[in-house]
């Protein structure tokens, strides 16, 4: 063992780090690559069958919808009173018959073709001998009775050649419905409904099935609907295989999970092959240049650190030698902040002189000295911000107490009010309170505004019962009532007005303040509302608007509105609207931060 380390030790470092990275990194790697490679290649396999059954279940689905319609039509006629009566009557004469075919049978029909485009040809069949073959009407002859007698079913589907064109048709025994209406209950008369479905349409759903193509066939293998046939084509499965070339059966389901009168009926999904190939090359490619170029970005960046560590720790080697001699030079390189930047710094340090030493350790004990007077400078400072509130109080309440001496019961008030709202100011506490205590310091303040106003002051508060209990951001009403105070009252003869209103709307709390003031010009409005929210560079007052924005966008993110409008009193109308339920745990986090 002690020979294996001579030997490591006796190898170059340079060496020694590019055999570990061959050895234990880049063939490791290579070797899970071609792993990782065969997985990706089955995920995406999987992935593409499963985005073409996604796929062609939507368009088997439109497919479905189209003949559930065809049968509805068919239950329709089947139920329809009209039908039957007109089917089962005997008629003395032409006109008889054609009256009562243009008033109960044809309308039927007119509006099919019109309403079901998957329907081509819709036919009763009876053997009523008063009858005549007309548009949707035909006699039934002993061919078409042993032929709609094939299904054995009130409802089946029957499919084929019929004058050498391919049909599929739904057809529904009419006899099944007289057992439950008395008058026809003993009718001998045979009548079946017959419904062509229009292949052309239904092959046109089948169509929008892009990744591939879609065959429905019968129990003999006859392809009657697929994207692929033309006008009267129907071809054998394998056939029709054989003509699209390079396409893969992905599945194959029984047509009758999703039709159950098309017994032994299946649908078969292909897609070509060359796409699924060209898919997955293309992810091997992707995946093979991101290997490639993390190797190289791997190597790169090796061969740097290498490089770097190598260097150094030769430079730092040269100048120990030096430092042998007495020769205690500093190495002048950007050492950097890693171990070797560490050992190069350390080395810089003992290199220098002892009067240098000795100047650092006199500025070091100089600093701690300044941090220790700031320290107590700071608590000084704490405490005096504590000492002048209490003084402010005592003093504004010695005030009111003469005042109340002297009976002046109106200035005592003011004090008093005002006392309350420099208490509430100072001491913070909470950033949330309720809406009946923002409501409760607002009235202070328009009494102390009042008793400085004189009766030039008149104000409403209206707030429902309901939003009282609401915690609100502190601060969130006030300084609107301030700026009403500031800018709308104060510039204004004759009496002013500020009318408060907080009430529930919706999911929102509205909260509305206006006043009789001058107001501003539309535009102006729109100026100050933009420098509100921070739209614009340009810097205006209304620092107290500013900050209630702030605050509301801290607490409420974008869940809530800020506008200034007109005031139907003639000044300004500030209104704002907030959830009426909000979790406040992430927005004090935020504040406090």
């Amino acid at each position: 063992m002690r020979k294996v380390v001579r030997i490591l030790n006796n190898i170059p470092l340079f060496k020694k780090i590019f055999s570990i990275f061959f050895v234990f990194v880049f063939i490791p790697l290579l070797i899970l690559s071609s792993q990782f490679i065969s997985q990706i290649d089955y995920y995406i396999n999987d992935k593409l069958h499963s985005q073409l059954e996604n796929a062609s279940s939507m368009t088997i689905s439109n497919f479905k919808k189209a003949i559930e319609l065809a049968i509805n039509l068919a239950y329709t006629v089947y139920s329809d009173p009209r039908v039957i009566e007109t089917i089962n009557t005997r008629y003395l004469s032409v006109e008889e018959f054609y009256d009562a075919y243009e008033k109960n049978i044809k309308p039927i029909l007119q509006n099919a073709r019109i309403l079901y485009p998957q329907v081509y040809q819709i036919t009763i069949y009876s053997d009523n001998p008063t009858l005549l073959n007309a548009d949707g009407l035909a006699f039934l002859t002993d061919e078409y009775r042993s032929f709609f007698q094939k299904g054995g079913k009130n409802l089946y589907v029957l499919s084929g050649l019929e004058n050498e064109k391919p049909y599929v048709s739904i057809v529904l025994n009419l006899n099944f419905y007289e057992q439950y209406v008395p008058k026809y209950q003993h009718s001998t008369i045979k009548k079946f409904l017959r419904i062509d479905l229009n292949r052309v349409y239904l092959n046109s759903i089948l169509s929008t099935f892009r990744q591939g193509h879609v065959f429905i066939a019968d129990e003999k293998n006859t392809v009657y609907f697929s994207d692929i046939l033309y006008y009267n084509q129907v071809g054998k499965l394998d056939d029709l295989l054989k003509e699209v070339k390079n396409q893969t059966i992905v599945f194959e389901r029984q047509l009758s999970t999703e039709l159950p009168y098309f017994q032994n009926w299946r649908y078969i999904i292909t897609t070509d092959d060359g796409e699924i190939s060209k898919e997955l090359f293309k992810h091997q490619r992707i995946y093979l240049t991101i290997v490639i170029l993390c190797f190289m970005l791997a190597f790169f960046a090796l061969f740097l650190i290498t490089n770097s560590v190598v260097l150094r720790l030769s430079l730092l080697a040269k100048h120990i030698k030096k430092a042998r001699k007495q020769q205690f030079e500093s190495i002048k390189i950007e050492a950097g902040k890693d171990e070797i930047g560490q050992v190069i710094e350390e080395f810089n340090i003992m290199a220098q002189k002892i009067k240098e030493l000795l100047e650092k350790e006199i500025k070091y004990k100089l600093r701690q000295k300044e941090l220790a007077l700031e320290k107590k400078q700071a608590e000084i400072n704490a405490l005096q911000s504590q000492i002048n509130p209490h003084f402010l109080f005592n003093t504004l309440e010695t005030i009111r107490m003469r005042s109340m001496l002297k009976r002046e019961f109106e200035t005592a008030n003011a004090i008093k009010l005002l006392a309350k709202l420099l208490k509430r100011s100072i001491r913070w506490e909470n950033d949330l309170i309720t809406i009946e205590e923002e409501i409760s310091s607002i009235y202070d303040y328009l009494e102390i505004q009042k008793y400085r106003f004189g009766g030039k002051l008149k104000f409403e508060i209206d707030v429902q019962e309901d939003v009282k209990s609401i915690k609100i951001p502190k601060m969130t009403i006030q300084p609107l009532v301030e700026n009403a105070c500031v800018h709308g009252i104060e510039n204004i003869k004759g009496e002013g007005k500020i009318v408060i209103k907080v009430f529930k709307e919706g999911d929102m709390i509205a909260i509305t303040v206006e006043d009789n003031g001058k107001g501003l010009e539309d535009g102006m409005v729109t100026e100050l509302l933009r420098s509100i929210k921070g739209l614009t560079s340009e810097k205006k007052n209304s620092v107290g608007l500013k900050n209630v924005f702030r605050r509301l966008e801290l607490f409420y993110e974008k869940d809530f509105s800020f506008d200034i409008l007109k005031s139907e009193f003639g000044g300004l109308k500030i209104a704002i609207k907030i959830p009426f339920k909000r979790d406040f745990q992430d927005a004090i986090q935020s504040v406090d931060s």
